[in-house]
C-alpha cells in the first residue's frame, strides 16, 4: 500500500464513499422506523362502560384486558376526570354549562394503547361484543393506512439498503481490481514460479479488508458527527418529530460500516483476485 500510494488513497476515498452513502441511507430507515414505531404505538381505542356498571367490576375487566395479547397500556378514565378534562378544554361554551349543571352525562370508560395500530382493530371487535361495553371508539381509516404506511416504509427500506450494499460492493471490487491490474506482471511472475494461489491471495485479502475498514472509519466519522448537528437542530426546529437517538444511530452505524467495510473489501479483492491468477 506504501508503494502504490495515491492508488491506495484513491481506493480508500472511493470506499468510504460508497459506504458513506450507504450508511445515510441506513440512518434515514433508522428514523423512518423509529417514527413509524412511535406513531403506532400513539393510536389509541376509546371505550366507554355501560352506566350500570359497578366500579368493582370496572376495575376486574379492565384487569382482565391487560392481560390481552398485544395490550401494553389501559389507562381507566372515571365520568368525573371526563368533565373536569371537558371543562377545560372548552371553557366557554355556555350550551355544554348548562348541561353540565343538570348532572353529569357522561360515562366512566378507558383508554388501550396496543404494540401495533394493526393491532387494534381485531381488539375493537371483541369490546364490542362484551355486554359490558357500552361503546368503542377509534380511527378505522387512520389506523388501516397507518399500518400500510408502515409496512411500505420497512419493506422500502430493506430494498433500498439491499441495493446500496449491492452497488458498494460493485464499486469496491472494481477499485481493488485497478490495484490488483497494476500489479499483473508480479502476479505472473510469482506464479511462474511456483507460488501457491492462496500465497498471492493473502496480501490481496488482508490489503482489501485494510482498505475498507479505512474507508468505513471515514464514513462512520462523518455519519455521526453529521448525525450529531442534525439531531441537535431538529431539537430546535421539529421538535415533534421523532428522532432515534444518538447512541443507537452511532452503535448502528459503526457495526454497519465496520462488518460491511470489511466484508465488501474481501469479497471485492477475491472476485479481482480470479482473473489475474489465471496463468
Amino acid at each position: 500500500m506504501r508503494h502504490t500510494g495515491w492508488m491506495s488513497v484513491a481506493s480508500v476515498l472511493t470506499v468510504s464513499v460508497a459506504l458513506f452513502v450507504l450508511a445515510v441511507f441506513g440512518v434515514l430507515s433508522i428514523n423512518l422506523e423509529h417514527a413509524a414505531t412511535a406513531l403506532d404505538r400513539q393510536v389509541e381505542l376509546q371505550a366507554y362502560f355501560k352506566p350500570t356498571m359497578k366500579s368493582s367490576a370496572e376495575q376486574a375487566f379492565l384487569a382482565r384486558l391487560k392481560r390481552e395479547p398485544g395490550v401494553r397500556r389501559v389507562v381507566f378514565v372515571s365520568k368525573t376526570e371526563a368533565l373536569s378534562q371537558l371543562k377545560k378544554e372548552f371553557p366557554h361554551d355556555t350550551t355544554l354549562w348548562q348541561l353540565i349543571s343538570q348532572g353529569n352525562p357522561l360515562l366512566d370508560g378507558f383508554q388501550v394503547y396496543t404494540n401495533r395500530a394493526g393491532e387494534i382493530p381485531p381488539l375493537a371487535r371483541m369490546l364490542r361484543k362484551n355486554p359490558d361495553v357500552g361503546q368503542v371508539v377509534y380511527q378505522a381509516t387512520v389506523v388501516s393506512r397507518l399500518t400500510v404506511v408502515t409496512r411500505i416504509l420497512r419493506d422500502g427500506g430493506y430494498v433500498v439498503e439491499g441495493l446500496l450494499a449491492f452497488a458498494t460492493l460493485f464499486i469496491i471490487a472494481n477499485t481493488i481490481r485497478l490495484g490488483v491490474f497494476a500489479r499483473r506482471r508480479e502476479i505472473a511472475v510469482m506464479k511462474l514460479v511456483g507460488a501457491t494461489d492462496w500465497f498471492i491471495r493473502w496480501p490481496f485479502l488482508l490489503e482489501g479488508i485494510y482498505l475498507g475498514l479505512m474507508g468505513a472509519v471515514l464514513a462512520s466519522v462523518a455519519v455521526i458527527v453529521g448525525y450529531h448537528w442534525v439531531f441537535q437542530t431538529a431539537a430546535h426546529v421539529v421538535a415533534f418529530f421523532p428522532l432515534a437517538g444518538v447512541t443507537v444511530v452511532e452503535r448502528s452505524t459503526v457495526e454497519t460500516t465496520g462488518a460491511g467495510g470489511m466484508a465488501v473489501g474481501l469479497l471485492g479483492s477475491l472476485w479481482a483476485l480470479r482473473r489475474f491468477l489465471k496463468v
